[in-house]
């Protein structure tokens, strides 16, 4: 195409140059062949509209028309997809203006393109051009390890580190992140070892050492690391909390306590280790201590939202109803936040049996908290007895989110069940099986409803269907077993169930209680006896302590069975099941009520 055509379809160089910021750079990069960018830092291009951005009134001053038409053939090359055009013409124009802008453009397209010479010609040109482009030294290194050439990408990722020495961390965070595409843990380990040894007195090139290495499961590697990083820097929080958090997560929760205790001890007002503090002693279910912890945080941040809504949450977990109100609601008034302050003041009404407080903040919970907040309006609806409102509530929430139906089916099966209407909740269990009829869920809850009404037949069903669907379903092989052994005289293919149930949850309490149960129908007593004391010392229960209480009055260790159920009806005085035991054993001759 004759030059003076070309100029003139295009209408003219600014235009031309316009087109390049905003569109040849869209054309020619891949995102998934490019190298990562980093975070925007001095010298440093952060993506490709920042490349891209030309000064136009800079580069066309003094241009001649060569200098033009290769620009122009370059762009529309790009446009077209010839990369290999563009490449070869965004390069001339390189050489002619002298502006490394354009062998960048010229490098992208041929990794665009798949082209490696290609690559390799223009990074050349443009190091030439500019020595001191980290956006160049990037492209290199990215490069060199696709070739595998690791030597030559160190020599690129130190000189990446070298340009920027007011900024370690970052550098070598971007060599990091590079360095993060070799294509195996070990490669990766290695380089960035390698880098890390071109600077032993770096505590950031220990630290990216330290991150790199996790990052491929080498723990080891990364522990020497960070606490390397240090001994260089003693004050630098970031090796701290990644040593303590790659201890947690090693499962050394013991060294992982007593290295941030010590770290506390040095920095006792260290807002981000006493935060981490908090959240562990939470995980170690030490909640009276977390939330000292967390208090502490209050007195520099009283208005800190995380901190007052941690707060709140631990004065729930620890039934200071009062304590909750206040965190709650300092958390509500910052504005922060709100709709998990207006779902837990509800929750912390409806402990005090301030009902209508409850669904006062209920109604003003909006986002991820609004379906549960609704469900707690009916489930409250229903027990200040407006069960017409309440199924109301459930239906229109069925209706505007049909992924939760099963949960909302389930509730409202346990509000009439509630109130004494089991006939109207298998009705809703049976509409809802219509719809999904294999949601193990709905199964199982179902199941567990026929047994209360004596319909072993269609528990039975219901159960067997859930282990046809998931065989290894322990919560429904003990229920089957549990229900055959307690419902009939089928003992032998009881224990089957609840043996499999027992391999699968071995410490499970209600496993351990069918276990017993079974035994103790079976005749084995001792037996029997064995895994209820094992089941009652997992947990405080009412029924387990009634089973129990059998076995020892079948043994005829009468007074034991009485201290047994004695003490649990004074933990569980309203325990249905135990005082019907314990009134059966009574007219037996007994006197349980001592």
């Amino acid at each position: 195409m004759p030059r003076s055509l070309l100029l003139s379809t295009v209408g003219g160089f600014f235009a031309v140059l316009a087109l390049l910021s905003a569109g040849a750079f869209a054309q020619i990069t891949d995102p998934a062949s490019s190298p990562p960018q980093p975070d925007p830092s001095p010298g440093t291009p952060a993506d490709v509209a920042d490349v891209a951005e030309v000064d136009a009134a800079g580069l066309a001053s003094g241009l001649n028309a060569d200098q033009i038409y290769a620009v122009l053939v370059a762009e529309i090359a790009a446009r077209r997809g010839d990369l290999d055009t563009a490449f070869a013409y965004y390069l001339e124009a390189a050489d002619l203006t002298k502006d490394p802008r354009l062998t960048e453009l010229a490098v992208r397209a041929a990794i665009t393109a798949g082209n490696d010479a290609a690559t390799e010609q223009g990074l050349r040109h443009w190091l030439d051009l500019d020595p001191t482009s980290s956006g160049a030294h990037q492209m290199g290194a990215f490069t060199r390890i696709k070739a595998n050439d690791h030597e030559g990408a160190l020599v690129h990722l130190m000189r990446l580190v070298q340009l920027s020495p007011d900024d370690p961390e970052a550098a070598f965070g971007h060599a990091a992140a590079i360095i993060s595409r070799a294509p195996t843990p070990a490669a990766r380990v290695g380089l960035m070892q390698a880098l890390a040894d071109q600077f032993p007195q770096s505590a950031h090139a220990q630290q990216s050492l330290a991150m790199v290495a996790a990052g491929a499961s080498q723990l080891e590697i990364a522990d020497a690391a960070a606490r390397r990083a240090l001994e260089l820097r003693p004050e630098w929080n970031k090796p701290r909390l990644f040593l303590v958090k790659l201890l947690i997560s090693s499962d050394k929760r013991g060294e992982a306590r007593s290295l941030l205790e010590e770290y506390l001890a040095l920095s006792p007002d260290d807002q981000t280790l006493r935060m981490l503090y908090g959240q562990f002693l939470v995980e170690e279910e030490e909640f009276s201590s977390a939330r000292d912890v967390f208090q502490r945080l209050l007195d520099n941040r009283p208005k800190e939202p995380d901190v007052l809504f941690a707060v709140g949450i631990l004065s729930l977990q620890l039934e200071d109803t009062e304590g909750a109100r206040i965190y709650f609601t300092r958390l509500y008034e910052t504005g922060e936040r709100r709709d998990d302050a207006a779902f837990y003041l509800g929750q912390v009404e409806e402990r005090a049996e301030n009902l209508e407080a409850a669904l006062v903040w209920y109604g003003k919970v909006k986002g991820t908290n609004s379906v549960d907040a609704q469900i707690r309006t009916a489930l409250l609806s229903a027990k200040g007895g407006d069960i017409r409102r309440a199924r109301e509530i459930l239906q229109q929430l069925r209706d505007r989110g049909p992924e939760n139906a099963v949960l909302l089916y389930l509730v409202e099966t346990e509000i009439l069940e509630s109130v004494g209407r089991p006939d109207e909740a298998m009705a809703i269990f049976d509409s809802a099986l219509r719809v999904f009829p294999d949601d193990e869920n709905l199964l199982y809850a179902r199941a567990l409803s026929a047994v209360k009404l004596d319909r072993i037949v269609l528990a039975e069903q219901d159960l067997r269907r859930i282990i046809e669907i998931d065989p290894e379903h322990a919560d429904a092989l003990n229920a089957l077993g549990y229900t055959l052994a307690d419902r009939t005289d089928r003992y032998a293919e009881a224990k089957v169930y609840i043996e499999k149930a027992y391999a699968l949850k071995p410490d499970e309490p209600a496993i351990l209680d069918s276990m017993g149960w079974v035994h103790y129908r079976l005749g084995n007593y001792e037996t029997a006896l064995d895994y209820l004391g094992r089941a009652l010392e997992h947990m405080s229960d009412g029924e387990i302590a009634a089973h129990l209480g059998e076995v020892l009055w079948a043994m005829n260790r009468r007074e034991e069975a009485l201290e047994v159920w004695d003490a649990a009806a004074k933990e569980h005085p309203d325990h249905e099941y135990l005082k019907e035991v314990m009134q059966r054993h009574r007219a037996s001759g007994g006197d349980p009520s001592r």
